[in-house]
């Protein structure tokens, strides 16, 4: 979900990642809040900034509750009890900050839309580029707004094709034509069915889930597999690209049909950054991608030529994603694997922390060297990425000061990040990501360049 900005902020401002989660269960006497709650809590480093839910009671009402901030202070003991359904989906947001009342109740996710024809509530992980586009033409045909985002824009959108219908997947089918963009949603009806959609490039992850017993069947879907497994079900396979779930309270999990694409594009940041090293992205282990990614690595390093250095070094992990990365180097370089930065677990990710200063000033609040391992050590650090470098640069300094390393040589899993992305990722401008402003200024010097600047 992305907020409607200004020129200057659309240039200075980062986008979002966030996450999505559904289940449906056949046992109306049966409650599926503290499964919404459970999916969610295994989604949460996906997005920080708030949460929602929605579910469908006997009679078919849907009623939803969302909130600034965790889901394990938003979807407390209380709230848990109060909200009873069988049906239900969940959603946890990174907003986009620099507009104005996007912490407002209006711009938490689920949306729920309801009309004198329809109703529904839905949750969308993506970014419309051409939103502006839709949303003027239905501003044209007399729809009211009261968010400036592309997830109210897609639920008017889908609230007035199914206008007079019943036929959710040919709905569906028709949104996603007008739809330019990335993004994974679900759909909940207040009759109880659930679809879900991925767009026809497969750029945002979503798969689903069962899980039976003599008393009840239960279907899943999610952003990632590892909320499947928080909840005690079984991965069943990933939604595919292009595909419209329909999951059924009342029978099982079909498709619908699917939205062909002559090429899939997957988000890499899925596997280097986003995702949790447990969960399976389009049948991938992102822990078996990321170690892969680490002897890749070890195996085109010149440094492991040097006898000194290999006498005196040893491999360092950013944690947490970084972790995996590091072990597959070590392995294949046959270099010892330390911890040679201790985490505080109360500071959420810097990429996706809201705002440059903060970032920074977060990256001494988040990590701390341990001297002990490190001091006079020639570090072979191991990341996922460097997008502005302003985090690396610190931490490369932290290392140097407060670790006393003789030298710190930095392995980044990620190819270097030129170009923007608009198809949700937290970086929107050429300038802001270092690689691609060293580029432009460097041309193949610019990696050296980059070097120099950080300090490795």
């Amino acid at each position: 979900m992305v907020l409607k900005k200004t020129k200057k902020q659309m240039r200075e401002k980062p986008r979002e990642n966030c996450a999505i989660f559904g289940v449906t269960c056949n046992d109306f006497g049966f409650s599926v809040s503290m499964l919404l709650y459970q999916g969610l809590i295994a989604l949460q480093h996906r997005g920080q900034e708030s949460t929602g839910i929605s579910l469908l009671k006997t009679g078919g009402k849907i009623y939803t509750y969302k909130k600034n901030g965790l889901v394990s202070k938003v979807l407390d003991n209380p709230i848990i009890s109060q909200y009873w359904g069988n049906v239900g989906i969940g959603h946890n947001r990174y907003a986009t900050t620099g507009a104005v009342g996007y912490k407002s109740m209006d711009y938490i996710q689920p949306f729920h839309f309801k009309n004198n024809e329809i109703e529904f509530t839905m949750a969308f992980n993506g970014t419309i580029a051409n939103f502006d586009e839709i949303k003027k033409n239905m501003d044209d045909m007399g729809r009211i707004f009261i968010t400036d985002t592309d997830t109210e824009v897609i639920a008017q959108l889908i609230g007035s094709i199914a206008f007079g219908t019943e036929d959710w997947p040919e709905v569906l089918k028709l949104t996603s034509k007008l739809l330019d963009g990335s993004y994974s949603l679900i759909l909940m009806t207040d009759e109880g069915d659930i679809y879900a959609m991925r767009d026809p490039l497969g750029f945002k992850p979503l798969c689903i889930g069962e899980l039976k017993t003599e008393k009840r069947n239960l279907y899943f879907v999610a952003s990632e597999s590892c909320a499947i497994d928080a909840v005690g079900g079984k991965l069943l396979r990933d939604v595919e690209p292009g595909e419209i779930l329909h999951l059924s309270h009342q029978k099982d999990i079909h498709s619908e049909m699917i939205i062909k694409s002559q090429k899939t594009a997957l988000c890499q940041f899925e596997f280097v950054y986003f995702a949790r090293p447990d969960s399976i992205i389009d049948g991938v282990s992102v822990a078996e991608a990321r170690l892969k990614l680490g002897r890749f690595l070890a195996k085109n390093d010149p440094i492991l030529k040097d006898p000194e250095i290999r006498e005196n070094a040893v491999v360092v992990p950013v944690p947490d994603s970084g972790r995996s990365v590091a072990v597959g180097y070590a392995k294949e370089a046959n270099l010892p694997y330390v911890e040679g930065l201790m985490k505080n677990r109360y500071i959420w990710r810097t990429f996706i922390i809201p705002g440059q200063a903060r970032r920074k000033a977060a990256v001494k609040e988040k990590l701390n060297p341990i001297k002990s391992v490190i001091e006079g050590k020639d570090i072979i650090l191991l990341d996922d990425s460097i997008v502005r470098g302003t985090t690396t640069k610190e931490l490369v300094s932290l290392l140097k000061t407060r670790g006393k390393a003789r030298n710190v040589h930095l392995r980044i899993s990620c190819p270097p990040i030129v170009s923007p992305c608009y198809m949700g990722i937290d970086f929107p401008t050429k300038d802001e990501l270092i690689a691609g402003r060293f580029q432009k200024l460097y041309n193949e010097n610019y990696i050296e360049e980059i070097r120099k600047k950080i300090g490795a």
